[in-house]
């Protein structure tokens, strides 16, 4: 029991500790609870303040020890169950921050703010529905950080590929707050994700705006809330994204770099840089990630990723060092070593390869890419067996691994024998492949002339000096985003056209066959393969341009189903009946000299659309002509 006297100096204490907060005298407020602590140490109360007090000074653990205690004390404090789970959020201890929020909604069922706070862990932790059920519950009770409730709703119909309802709501959450710089932020990627890149980048410099001239300060304990918008850094970088879409890419190289102002380390903004740098044709393209590398001598960020595009620019010598000096950083890194085995494999030294990408998938056993990878080198170190085994073991880590069937087939190949008949069976290039002569579209009295008017429409969507560093195109120029979603008039009467042709295509294949990558997930003859319900849908798709001596690599698509050639625009060299295959497109043939000739050669025809499984192997051979060979590029996938 506390004694008169002591409950006086306690009350005392805790009035002077009171007066000392609203000043903001953090120091003398927490020596004045330290003393009625003294007093009195476990009192609830005072427990909570001072943990208050920790937080307010930055001091995480101290404030989590005194809320643990008073917690202990008296379990039914809702609003310190709520803080804790800040608290624990921001520490990352995702599942502790859950069920700290559970126990405040617990003791308070209509506590708005938990129930927002749990759904946003919730989203954080990738739990999209949990996090749809707690945000609803949460925005059925009143109060609470509307304007952030509402922009975590459209960030999950976003993650749902609801992007237009996911714009309606943040435009609600722009009326109760719109002088928020995360909210414009939002709506600007949003904007840029539905193609409309002139709008975006409006919303991108209001939000820019907003930051570097606030006209409202959120309150301490809407804090949380900074994870669902985006830093200085993020801004910058998707602004520079809009730039690009644009065509200005002066423009964005100076946004990636007021990102890395902000956030040196900025993966993105980095990684984009660099390749904008290559396409506008800039030699010295990995600068910044040299003199990341430099300067911050213990990560590996500068040199992992200049491994990286250094390997997508063929320059595998160069790429070797870098690898090694990431690895030398970061030792335990299963992609650096998997990136120093395919480059070291580049250069013919498969011992060393093998050694690295053995040790890759040790460290990530379940990773299929690094399967995939290690079958690649197996095969071209002649181990086709032992390739058999990586691949297949990456295809039942990821049954819809593109890369990973294609790699399958040629070690079923080379193998022969019995294995013959499975690489028929999955490169049956006479009844997987189509090609199509498409008909013009309405308002257009031929084909031709609707490619001359398309070949316009694309050629003013051509900005860089040369190809993706990334991309498998060489002597060329590809168009960035999804072209057929940017609203283009003679892109969308095309985009009819094809989708006619693929509707015949995905009907006409042969029966359903649950092992085969294609044909497992066409769906049985008659039930879904026509009409509206085909279940198919297109995802990327782009347009390229190619100049004298252009080519493709042979390569697969590891994130399609089915892919595609549509030839827009054709140099003379390639029409009629040429000699050779300059420029024709090659089907089967691998990235490596592996002793395999091409399965399937078409020749291109203007108007031509060629339609193949993603996992066969394709490229073509260079074109010797000062015309451009332009081209429409797409992949589809099953809708569900």
């Amino acid at each position: 029991m506390v004694q008169p006297t002591t409950a006086t100096a306690f009350a005392e204490h805790m009035r002077l500790g009171a007066t000392a907060l609203r000043r903001g005298q953090f120091q003398e407020a927490a020596m004045a609870v330290e003393a009625a602590l003294a007093l009195v140490p476990d009192q609830p109360e005072a427990l909570r303040w001072r943990g208050d007090i920790a937080r307010a000074q930055g001091d995480d653990p101290l404030a989590e020890a005194c809320w643990r205690r008073s917690l202990e004390t008296l379990e039914a404090q809702p609003a310190v169950w709520n803080n804790l789970g800040n608290l624990l959020a921001r520490a990352g201890r995702l599942d502790e921050a859950l069920t700290a929020f559970a126990r405040a909604v617990a003791h308070h069922g209509t506590y708005t703010e938990a129930h927002y706070n749990r759904a946003r862990v919730l989203h954080r932790a990738g739990r999209g529905a949990e996090a749809a059920t707690a945000l609803e519950q949460a925005l059925a009770l009143p109060g609470g950080p509307r304007d952030a409730m509402l922009q975590l709703a459209a960030l999950l119909h976003e993650s749902a590929g609801r992007l237009e309802e996911a714009l309606a709501t943040l435009n609600l959450a722009l009326e109760m707050a719109p002088t928020k710089p995360a909210l414009h932020h939002n709506r600007a990627v949003l904007l840029q994700r539905l193609n409309r890149s002139a709008e975006a980048l409006l919303a991108h410099e209001r939000a820019l705006a907003l930051l570097e001239h606030p006209r409202a300060q959120a309150p301490p304990e809407r804090a949380p809330t900074q994870t669902l918008g985006a830093a200085g850094a993020d801004m910058h970088y998707n602004h520079g994204n809009s730039l690009q879409a644009l065509g200005r890419g002066v423009e964005a190289l100076a946004a990636y770099r007021r990102a890395l102002q902000v956030d040196p380390r900025h993966g993105l903004a980095l990684y984009d840089l660099a390749r904008l740098r290559w396409r506008l044709g800039d030699d010295t393209f990995d600068e910044e990630l040299r003199m990341l590398e430099v300067r911050e001598a213990a990560s590996p960020l500068g040199p992992g990723l200049r491994g990286h595009l250094l390997a997508r620019a063929e320059r595998h010598a160069d790429a070797e060092i870098a690898f090694s000096e990431a690895l030398r950083r970061d030792p335990q890194a299963a992609g650096f070593h998997d990136g120093l085995g395919r480059v070291l494999s580049r250069q013919g030294r498969h011992d060393a390869a093998l050694a690295s990408h053995e040790r890759a998938v040790a460290l990530a056993p379940r990773d299929a890419d690094l399967h995939a990878h290690h079958a690649a080198a197996l095969l071209a170190a002649g181990h086709a067996e032992a390739a058999l085994a990586a691949a297949e073991r990456a295809c039942t880590l990821n049954p819809h691994d593109q890369h990973a069937w294609a790699q399958r087939g040629l070690a079923w190949r080379l193998l022969g024998g019995t294995r013959a008949a499975r690489a028929v069976w999955l490169d049956d290039v006479e009844r997987l492949v189509g090609v199509y002569d498409l008909p013009a579209p309405p308002g257009f009295a031929d084909l031709a002339s609707f490619n001359h008017a398309l070949a316009s429409e694309l050629l003013a969507l051509h900005h860089d000096r040369r190809e993706p560093v990334d991309q498998t195109l060489r002597h060329g120029t590809q168009t960035l985003g999804n072209l057929f979603d940017q609203g283009h008039p003679l892109v969308d009467a095309l985009k009819a056209r094809i989708a006619e042709a693929v509707t015949k295509h995905i009907a006409a294949l042969p029966p359903h066959d649950a092992a085969h990558p294609l044909l497992g997930r066409a769906g049985p003859a008659g039930a879904g393969r026509t009409g509206d319900g085909l279940g198919w849908r297109f995802t990327d798709s782009w347009s390229s341009r190619l100049g004298r001596g252009g080519f493709h690599t042979n390569h697969v698509h590891p994130h399609g189903w089915m892919s595609s050639a549509y030839y827009v625009a054709l140099p003379a060299s390639m029409q009629g009946a040429p000699a050779g295959h300059a420029g024709w497109l090659q089907l089967g043939q691998a990235d490596r000299d592996l002793g395999l000739a091409p399965l399937l050669q078409v020749q291109p025809r203007e108007g031509r659309l060629v339609l193949f499984p993603s996992y066969l192997w394709h490229g073509t051979e260079p074109f010797d002509d000062e015309t451009h060979r332009l081209t429409i590029a797409f992949d589809v996938v099953p809708a569900t």
